[in-house]
């Protein structure tokens, strides 16, 4: 018993992993590791080392470790157990220690660790469990910190055993760690140096270094050297090499102690994250479902307030990501019905497919129903089938535009109106029986500028000629043999023959249907700059943005929008910002808002803003203020005007109805906002100078912000939309270009590296119905909420009735609220 109290009172080095192969099976030592630091260790066996690295090790984590130490002749077995969730990891690890002439142990610990990626506190407990009783009640407490400032730095310290415990003749001092991890060459290769010792004998403490290095995917070696700084000197030497699958990883570290004797570990790892396999294949073939990725997916917790990324900017950011990914060789793409995607934002999906095709991947489009929006898209690809039964309307693109006046004629309502620019026509569908000159010249223009853009794409793309296409429009719906002979796709594809086409079109690729890019753990130690993508998605309004949980209109409410740039001109990890701008307009006074917060933003950090399917109006003049602008060729632009309207409903509600109304003011304007009789002529022309002085204001910030002559702008302006082409050429507009050239674009002003990976994240999602209850201006309500046929009404409606409703632009739930509008002139699909 003398000779184990001696052991006991020595100076326990239980974190030198590769000097445990020195150390006999004293009490608190535990399983020996591969070779390892306090500095390094971010898995569940970081519970041994150091607790604080429990805040990297992702999600649920199993590990095995069997030891047979023949310099001690001793045996160990541990499990362990560990995950992150959002900054909290926890472990639990079970360690069994048997060896000659010492008691046989059970080790039992728990940790728990909080922080970032940058920094980690953890605490850990242990406890011993023998057949000796004064050894049963030992327990301690280990504390510990990793701090990774950097991507090429790690620093840790760890006090083990900090409250000395002393059972009978049994006693497990404290003991200190100081650790420190580099990486010279970036994640291939990390070297870690530990300094070990126990408290009043830093004199007899213990170095231990460690190298890692990944030689290929799912391949690593490893080498620890450890050695004593006092009276003993004794050397200890671990080699380990590890193989990893996706979820299951094999290590075998052999050493041995300087005056004979070896050691050896075997690990096995299971992992509900996937890390970097051995690649013995030739790479992964993705499906894509463009359908399915454009749905949202938010269901119960978006209608209680979740946020929910916008499903076009997340599939949009899956494939940036998936084009640099190098386990990816393929996608099939599956075109339908592209839910939410017009023109612009159809574009940018061509131009995303491309970039996978110049990155090396193959790429095979498999058409269901489609129109000429998605074969727009479709004909990207490297090859392009459709279906037996597939339905193809290729037959020309149309614009239509639904007119109201007549209507209401026939109901008894009037329309007052007050408006700048003959071009600025949103209020005629309301007002007119048919289109005006100046909206019917707008629409011409705009369709032929569309109809010679998807002619000259799609012919390139399929190497036919205009006439070959035209041929096809003519034929009304397309079965798939005449597609195919007309030469707008490649064959008919039957379901079975799929697999053949992959592994003629990428040989050597497998099927993943489980795919994802970045789906693999992440080595880095600290996360990467990011370009803060800010949207501005729907209807402009005041308040917070969100999406109706029964269909309708998505918000861009000012609140978040002005959040979210201030969010990201704070953070220091944020290098650039991107708005994103897919909005027919809206409330003037949110525009502003929104404007004044990129003014605001761009003195911090560069601002560059993207075009989608359209920016008009109120979303032109949040975007304007920004370093550039980005648009597609047939982006819906410009649309600068301001205009206001009211209805009078004396002649349906009074004369037809039998209602009455008497007013009662003390002012000669106190009731012009009121939507019971039209505007006296005094009152038309007071909302006209209010109308007149706002969209002063606009014209002269946009002079301001694009160099440009306010006289020019003003003839450009007056409410008239452009394609994005024909507003590039009249300065209102940079460059042609989608989401991921903008984000090139805040690269590259920012001054980040080209090498230098950067994450995008998508700042200012949409919320769900009860996200609103505190009654912001312009979000969860309507100045009339029993006329407005918006979100609420339109699912009770006939199918055929809501896509009239839509056409006629009486969904927008901002359509009677009061204050001046500035808005996109009609709801415009080509198709």
């Amino acid at each position: 018993m003398r000779a184990l109290s001696l052991l006991m009172l020595l100076p326990g080095l239980a974190l030198a992993q590769t000097g445990l192969i020195v150390q006999p099976a004293t009490p608190p030592r535990g399983v020996t590791l591969p070779p390892t630091s306090a500095a390094l260790v971010d898995e569940a066996t970081a519970l041994s080392v150091n607790p604080a690295g429990l805040r990297f090790v992702g999600p649920p984590q199993l590990f095995y470790l069997h030891e047979r130490n023949l310099v001690h002749d001793q045996l160990g077995d541990g499990v362990y157990l560990g995950t992150t969730l959002g900054g909290l990891g926890a472990g639990f690890s079970m360690e069994w220690m048997r060896g000659h002439g010492l008691p046989d142990y059970r080790k039992t610990s728990f940790g728990l660790a909080l922080g970032s990626r940058r920094l980690s506190l953890g605490v850990g407990y242990h406890n011993l469990s023998s057949r000796d009783a004064s050894l049963d009640r030992l327990y301690g407490i280990d504390l510990g910190l990793t701090v990774r400032p950097t991507r090429f730095l790690s620093v840790a310290a760890v006090v083990k055993d900090v409250n000395a415990p002393v059972e009978g003749p049994y006693t497990l001092p404290r003991s200190y760690s100081l650790a420190v991890g580099v990486r010279p060459f970036g994640e291939r290769v990390t070297l870690g140096a530990d300094y070990l010792a126990a408290e009043g004998a830093w004199d007899e403490g213990r170095l231990t270094y460690t190298v890692q290095a990944a030689i290929v995917p799912g391949f690593g070696l490893g080498a620890g050297l450890s050695h004593g700084l006092g009276g003993d000197r004794t050397v200890a030497l671990q080699l380990a090499a590890t193989l990893d699958s996706s979820h299951f990883g094999l290590t075998y570290a052999g050493g041995g102690a300087q005056g004979g004797g070896s050691d050896h570990v075997v690990a096995v790892r299971i992992s509900g994250q996937k890390y970097p396999p051995l690649n013995l294949g030739g790479g992964s073939v993705a499906m894509l479902d463009l359908d399915d990725e454009l749905s949202a997916r938010g269901g119960t917790l978006s209608l209680l307030g979740f946020s929910e990324p916008d499903p076009y900017l997340r599939l949009t950011r899956w494939m940036h990501e998936a084009t640099k990914d190098p386990r990816l060789e393929g996608v099939v793409l599956k075109v339908s019905g592209l839910p939410g995607v017009d023109w612009g934002k159809a574009e940018e999906l061509r131009q995303a497919v491309l970039r996978m095709r110049a990155a090396g991947k193959k790429v095979l489009a498999v058409l269901y129903s489609v129109g000429d929006l998605e074969y727009f898209v479709g004909s990207a690809a490297d090859e392009v089938y459709a279906l037996p039964s597939s339905s193809l309307l290729i037959n020309g693109l149309s614009a239509h535009v639904t007119t109201l006046g007549g209507t209401m004629e026939k109901l008894g309502v009037t329309w007052d109106v007050a408006r700048v620019g003959e071009y600025k026509t949103a209020p005629e569908q309301l007002t007119r029986r048919d289109m005006s000159p100046a909206q019917r010249e707008t629409i011409e223009a705009y369709l032929d500028t569309q109809v010679a853009h998807d002619v000259a794409v799609v012919t390139k793309a399929r190497r036919i000629t205009p006439e070959r296409l035209r041929e096809a429009w003519s034929a009304g719906i397309l079965t798939a043999t005449q597609a195919r002979d007309l030469g707008l796709m490649d064959g008919v594809l039957l379901p079975e023959e799929l697999e053949d086409k992959l592994k003629k079109l990428v040989p050597g690729a497998s099927y993943d249907p489980t795919y994802s890019p970045r789906d693999e753990r992440e080595l880095r130690w600290t996360g990467r700059r990011r370009i803060a993508v800010v949207q501005v998605l729907g209807t402009i309004a005041g308040g917070k943005s969100r999406k109706p949980p029964l269909g309708g209109e998505a918000i861009a409410g000012a609140e978040t929008v002005v959040l979210a740039l201030e969010r990201a001109q704070r953070d220091p990890k944020v290098a650039a910002i991107v708005l994103r701008v897919d909005s027919g307009g809206g409330d003037v006074l949110a525009s502003e808002l929104m404007y004044r917060a990129v003014l605001e933003a761009k003195k911090h950090k560069p601002v560059i803003a993207s075009m989608g399917d359209v920016a008009a109006s109120g979303g032109y003049y949040a975007a304007v203020g920004a370093h550039e602008i980005w648009a597609s060729p047939t982006t819906l632009t410009g649309s600068i005007g301001v205009f206001y309207y009211k209805p009078a409903l004396r002649g349906l509600l009074g004369d037809k109805l039998g209602v009455n109304q008497e007013t009662i003011s003390r002012a000669p304007m106190a009731d012009v906002l009121g939507i019971w009789q039209p505007w006296t002529e005094a009152e038309q022309k007071a909302v006209q100078a209010w109308v007149d002085s706002a969209y002063d204001d606009f014209i002269t910030q946009v002079s301001v912000e694009r160099k440009l002559d306010k006289a020019k702008v003003d003839a450009i302006a007056r409410g008239r939309v452009w394609a994005g082409t024909a507003a590039k050429e009249r300065g209102l507009v940079d460059n042609m270009g989608g989401l991921m050239d903008a984000v090139e674009a805040a690269r590259k002003r920012a001054g980040v590296p080209a090498r230098e990976e950067l994450d995008l994240v998508m700042e200012g999602d949409a919320r769900g119905l009860f996200s609103s209850m505190g009654g912001e201006p312009g979000v969860d309500g309507s100045a009339l909420p029993e006329l407005n046929l918006g979100p609420v009404l339109e699912p009770a409606l006939p199918p055929g009735v809501q896509a009239l409703v839509r056409e006629a632009g009486l969904d927008a739930p901002w359509l009677l609220e009061p204050g001046l509008k500035a808005v996109h002139p009609y709801t415009l699909r080509i198709r």
